[in-house]
């Protein structure tokens, strides 16, 4: 008991059980958390994917960064719907943050959000504010599903002969097309008879096919092919 007479003890039985999934019969308050979600993801894609960036792309940061933006959208619009139920939540999800993303080893800051995505989503299940852990999970798995089917990767050749790397360069970024792959960088360095090509690639398409078309091509314009992710 409180000490103003208050009972604390946490509520039981079938109206405890049943607390948090009757918003679902409210259609209007399950369409504005739908609404809220997607409206989050899609102004944060009108900055993630603006061309000015798109332009300068020539890495796999950059390539990846778009990702890592519209994950934070998504996390950013889900604390705001628990804040707006429970104000006080909002200290306990910045602490929870503050763990996970200097605490926590889970990789780069596109892990990291689907963390704190995923932590966030259990907070609402705590809190039995199912209106919003439902429709994030679902929303949050199809932008998982549709952004990691985008496959980026470097494909760098090196050690072609300094009279052919003009010719050399061309042949590679003509095969590399030919397989349905699309360049959005490319970097020559021909003092050093290197070059590389930052690579978007189909989904099935694997790196040991890519590697054989590669290997295909004409002995003199061949050179030492190293793959980064794909």
């Amino acid at each position: 008991m409180k000490p103003g007479g208050q009972d604390l003890t946490p509520e039981h039985g079938i109206d405890a059980l049943l607390n948090g999934w009757r918003a679902f019969g409210e259609g209007w308050v399950l369409l504005d958390m739908l609404v809220v979600l997607v409206l989050a993801l899609v102004l944060g894609a009108v900055i993630a994917y603006h061309p000015a960036t798109r332009r300068r792309m020539s890495s796999l940061e950059h390539f990846e960064q778009p990702k890592t933006f519209l994950t934070y959208s998504m996390v950013a619009a889900i604390v705001a719907l628990i804040v707006e139920v429970q104000p006080a939540m909002a200290f306990v999800i910045f602490g929870i943050g503050g763990l996970l993303r200097f605490r926590t080893m889970v990789g780069d800051a596109k892990d990291t959000g689907r963390v704190i995505m995923v932590t966030v989503i259990g907070l609402c299940c705590g809190l039995k504010i199912y209106i919003v852990a439902i429709p994030a999970t679902v929303i949050g798995w199809v932008l998982v599903w549709i952004l990691e089917r985008e496959r980026a990767g470097i494909v760098k050749v090196s050690g072609v002969a300094e009279a052919v790397v003009h010719q050399s360069v061309k042949a590679y970024r003509e095969a590399i097309i030919r397989m349905g792959c699309g360049i959005i960088g490319e970097q020559n360095k021909f003092v050093r008879r290197e070059f590389l090509f930052v690579v978007k690639a189909p989904p099935a398409l694997a790196r040991e096919t890519l590697q054989a078309e590669l290997d295909g091509l004409p002995a003199e314009l061949r050179g030492v092919v190293d793959f980064e992710q794909l």
